[in-house]
């Protein structure tokens, strides 16, 4: 008879281990007067999923203001569009409210019921003292498709605000990191979550909390040292290394030794997942790690936030006063067993397998050289990375984005805010032979000297002022031709995206549009400085 084992990933949610500080916290901002929207953000791997099941059983007993708890995974049912979020939405809450509203619940799911029926189902809950709680799984999903407009989250907002209905979403960042649609970022949704519920690593109360699961077990004060050191206290490592333990030895004193055997025999076991935890580290970070590596800890002047939190969010690393310091010795030893060349060009990019695994991390590398001059813009292509090689179609859907984005920081340096083309520039083309130009014909004709609305005509008229066109000198301040190409060029790829009629995006096309968004950066980021 096999000996029981800590569950830890699989297609069924694991029962809940420790975070009972984390689950009074929800408690709280959930039962209070006016109960709170909450924002749950963590890594992959890191229970977040486990959490908010745990939260749903919770509510679900008698005691709580709520009547009805209902649960979507937007990581599986993943909407794509405004209308298709709506009718999801619609269609989840109905079917939630069947038991303690039916009537409310059959009017949402009646034929055609959208967003007005919400609306009203909502308003009546208010009106009747009820409250439903939604937990949104997966959130950053339908964020990162970058499909759904400021329309939704406006609509949205108008539910949030009645007291009736309360949110509680997951994601693995911040969600102000992950919307991408340019618009949406300005709405008031955003603002109704009071704060962020981190989900990291075990804490020490924690792993009091999981070793009284093992009653039959005695752990010495080194060896419960020795299991953080080697875990980082990140739930699936840890609980592998304890199920090392479990199936090696039958019970009594753990020491140190033992410890250390079980990590050993828990690192091939933890191999594939450990690589996944590492590639979603941004390259920075993981340089960060390497240094760490080598001299043990830094202080917080040599690290720089993002690569920090990075890195100690996923156990990789501990902070401690003023200093970070190394953890887990399963990722140094699953890096070192890489061997000798794991830097080499060879191992990097000698098989397209190779390629598409470390493509992102040589993307963001060059992305670090370029400033964020300009924050949302640096963000919309820091997030388009983020999603190679695992979902190339979903890695290029901001780059009508980024364009417009660009455009419009265009512009603004070299006419203006009021977006005129300069009378010199306008004497220039309206001398012959340029006055021939259908561009400027047409300019002349309806006398119109303002930018375009439209990005297509932009893109002409950034050609002709970058003196891109044929027989035309530059006349731009500060905009280069090889702006204008990349503009351009990521224009053709927005195109590609829009009108794929069935054609995949293939991880290589993927990261040339990339590329040439990163270059596009590295151009505005020189030109910002002339």
């Amino acid at each position: 008879m096999s000996k029981p084992r800590f569950p830890i990933l699989g297609t069924e949610i694991p029962p809940l281990l420790g975070r009972q500080d984390i689950m009074e916290q929800l408690w709280k901002d959930l039962t209070k007067k006016t109960p709170s929207h909450l924002s749950l953000v963590g890594p992959r791997f890191a229970g977040k999923s486990v959490i908010l099941r745990a939260l749903e059983e919770l509510m679900l007993d008698s005691g709580t203001p709520y009547c009805a708890v209902i649960a979507w995974d937007l990581g599986h049912q993943t909407p794509r569009s405004d209308e298709e979020f709506i009718k999801l939405l619609t269609r989840r809450l109905g079917e939630g409210l069947l038991k303690a509203k039916p009537d409310l619940g059959e009017h949402l799911l009646q034929e055609g019921a959208g967003y007005d029926e919400v609306r009203d189902v909502i308003r009546s809950l208010n009106r009747s003292g009820h409250l439903v709680l939604m937990i949104w799984d997966g959130f950053d999903k339908p964020l990162g498709m970058g499909t759904l407009t400021r329309n939704l989250w406006d609509n949205l907002l108008e539910l949030c605000r009645t007291t009736s209905l309360r949110l509680v979403t997951s994601t693995r960042k911040e969600l102000h990191k992950l919307i991408r649609d340019e618009k949406s970022v300005s709405s008031d949704f955003w603002g109704i979550f009071d704060g962020v519920v981190r989900i990291t690593t075990f804490d020490d109360a924690d792993m009091d909390m999981i070793l009284t699961r093992l009653p039959e077990f005695v752990f010495q004060l080194g060896a419960r040292t020795e299991l953080r050191n080697w875990s980082g206290g990140f739930p699936p490592l840890l609980l592998e290394i304890l199920n090392q333990i479990i199936s090696s030895y039958g019970r009594g004193h753990v020491d140190n030794d033992m410890v250390h055997r079980a990590a050993h025999n828990a690192g091939e076991r933890l191999s594939a997942l450990l690589a996944t935890l590492w590639a979603d580290c941004p390259a920075r970070a993981q340089d960060l790690f390497a240094v760490l590596v080598e001299r043990r800890e830094l202080s917080f002047s040599e690290a720089g936030k993002e690569e920090r939190t990075a890195l100690v969010e996923k156990g990789f690393a501990e902070e401690s006063g003023t200093k970070l310091r190394f953890t887990c010795r399963l990722l140094e030893k699953h890096i070192k067993g890489a061997g000798p060349d794991a830097g080499s060009m060879a191992r990097l990019f000698g098989s397209w397998e190779d390629y598409c695994t470390n493509i992102r991390s040589l993307l963001e590398r060059r992305l670090a050289h370029i400033s964020p001059f300009d924050e949302r813009l640096y963000r919309y292509v820091e997030l388009s990375i983020s999603h190679l090689p695992r979902d190339p179609e979903l890695s290029l859907n901001s780059l009508t984005d980024i364009e417009e984005r660009s455009l419009d920081l265009i512009w603004q340096r070299e006419f203006g805010s009021d977006r005129t083309i300069p009378h010199e520039i306008i004497a220039y083309w309206t001398t012959s032979p340029r006055d021939r130009n259908k561009f400027i014909k047409g300019m002349m004709d309806e006398n119109s000297w303002g930018v375009p609305s439209d990005r297509g005509p932009q893109l002409g008229l950034l050609q002709l002022l970058t003196g891109s066109q044929f027989g035309f000198e530059s006349k731009a301040k500060v905009t280069s031709k090889d702006t204008y190409a990349l503009v351009n060029a990521i224009h053709c790829y927005r195109n590609r995206t829009e009108h794929r009629d069935g054609q995949k995006i293939d991880v290589g096309i993927a990261v040339a549009a990339l590329m040439t968004c990163l270059e596009l950066l590295a151009c505005l980021d020189k030109e910002a400085r002339t």
